[in-house]
Protein backbone atom coordinates (compact mmCIF):
# COMPACT_ATOMS: atom_id res chain seq x y z
CA UNK A 1 0.00 0.00 0.00
CA UNK A 2 1.71 3.38 -1.01
CA UNK A 3 1.05 6.28 1.20
CA UNK A 4 0.28 9.90 -0.54
CA UNK A 5 1.84 12.30 0.88
CA UNK A 6 -0.53 15.52 2.11
CA UNK A 7 1.77 18.36 2.72
CA UNK A 8 4.08 18.00 -0.57
CA UNK A 9 5.38 21.74 -0.82
CA UNK A 10 7.05 24.21 1.34
CA UNK A 11 3.95 26.25 1.46
CA UNK A 12 1.90 23.39 2.67
CA UNK A 13 4.34 23.11 5.12
CA UNK A 14 3.73 26.82 6.17
CA UNK A 15 0.58 26.57 6.05
CA UNK A 16 -0.10 23.93 8.35
CA UNK A 17 2.77 24.79 10.34
CA UNK A 18 0.85 28.03 11.57
CA UNK A 19 -2.47 26.92 11.52
CA UNK A 20 -1.16 24.59 14.44
CA UNK A 21 0.47 27.65 16.27
CA UNK A 22 -2.50 29.57 15.66
CA UNK A 23 -4.68 26.79 17.45
CA UNK A 24 -2.11 25.81 20.63
CA UNK A 25 -2.06 29.95 20.89
CA UNK A 26 -5.64 29.73 21.06
CA UNK A 27 -5.57 26.67 23.39
CA UNK A 28 -3.13 29.04 25.69
CA UNK A 29 -5.50 31.98 25.24
CA UNK A 30 -8.87 29.57 27.03
CA UNK A 31 -6.58 28.54 29.27
CA UNK A 32 -5.51 31.93 30.77
CA UNK A 33 -9.26 33.33 30.08
CA UNK A 34 -10.69 30.08 32.48
CA UNK A 35 -8.09 31.60 35.18
CA UNK A 36 -9.72 34.83 34.84
CA UNK A 37 -13.24 32.85 34.73
CA UNK A 38 -12.46 31.18 38.24
CA UNK A 39 -10.81 34.30 40.22
CA UNK A 40 -13.70 34.98 42.09
CA UNK A 41 -13.58 31.53 43.31
CA UNK A 42 -10.12 31.46 44.25
CA UNK A 43 -8.71 35.00 45.72
CA UNK A 44 -10.17 38.37 47.39
CA UNK A 45 -9.76 41.54 47.56
CA UNK A 46 -6.63 43.27 46.45
CA UNK A 47 -5.26 39.73 45.52
CA UNK A 48 -7.78 39.32 43.02
CA UNK A 49 -7.17 42.36 41.45
CA UNK A 50 -3.40 41.67 41.09
CA UNK A 51 -4.30 38.10 39.96
CA UNK A 52 -6.74 39.50 37.23
CA UNK A 53 -4.16 42.14 35.90
CA UNK A 54 -1.53 39.43 35.88
CA UNK A 55 -4.09 36.95 33.77
CA UNK A 56 -5.12 40.18 31.80
CA UNK A 57 -1.55 40.84 30.75
CA UNK A 58 -1.03 37.49 29.71
CA UNK A 59 -4.28 36.84 27.72
CA UNK A 60 -2.82 40.05 25.93
CA UNK A 61 0.29 38.58 24.54
CA UNK A 62 -1.92 35.49 23.53
CA UNK A 63 -4.43 37.19 21.70
CA UNK A 64 -1.35 39.08 19.98
CA UNK A 65 0.36 35.73 19.11
CA UNK A 66 -3.00 34.95 17.59
CA UNK A 67 -3.19 37.72 15.59
CA UNK A 68 0.25 37.70 13.94
CA UNK A 69 -0.68 33.64 12.84
CA UNK A 70 -3.74 34.90 11.46
CA UNK A 71 -1.38 37.54 9.62
CA UNK A 72 1.05 35.20 8.78
CA UNK A 73 -2.48 32.63 7.22
CA UNK A 74 -3.25 36.02 4.81
CA UNK A 75 0.13 37.01 4.16
CA UNK A 76 0.74 32.70 2.54
CA UNK A 77 -2.51 32.37 1.33
CA UNK A 78 -2.21 35.61 -0.69
CA UNK A 79 -4.92 37.73 1.31
CA UNK A 80 -4.81 40.74 2.47
CA UNK A 81 -4.90 40.98 6.55
CA UNK A 82 -6.70 44.82 6.66
CA UNK A 83 -9.32 43.28 4.22
CA UNK A 84 -9.54 40.17 6.54
CA UNK A 85 -9.85 42.02 9.12
CA UNK A 86 -12.93 44.67 7.87
CA UNK A 87 -14.71 40.96 6.58
CA UNK A 88 -14.50 40.44 10.13
CA UNK A 89 -16.63 43.47 11.18
CA UNK A 90 -18.58 43.11 8.50
CA UNK A 91 -19.54 39.70 9.21
CA UNK A 92 -19.80 39.82 12.87
CA UNK A 93 -22.70 42.34 11.83
CA UNK A 94 -24.40 40.01 9.59
CA UNK A 95 -24.40 37.32 12.70
CA UNK A 96 -25.88 39.71 15.09
CA UNK A 97 -28.89 40.84 12.83
CA UNK A 98 -29.29 37.02 11.81
CA UNK A 99 -29.05 36.19 15.60
CA UNK A 100 -31.56 38.94 16.28
CA UNK A 101 -34.05 37.69 13.63
CA UNK A 102 -33.61 34.19 14.54
CA UNK A 103 -33.97 35.21 18.85
CA UNK A 104 -35.84 38.51 18.73
CA UNK A 105 -35.92 38.19 22.82
CA UNK A 106 -32.57 37.17 23.63
CA UNK A 107 -29.51 39.63 23.90
CA UNK A 108 -26.80 39.44 21.72
CA UNK A 109 -23.79 38.68 23.24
Amino acid sequence: MTKTKVITTQRHERIMLHYMLLTKQMTKLSDTLLHIVRLNKRATGEKRKVLFNGFRAYAQTELADVIMQVRRLCDILGLSYEDTQRMSLTRDQEKKEGFRRKYPNEPWI
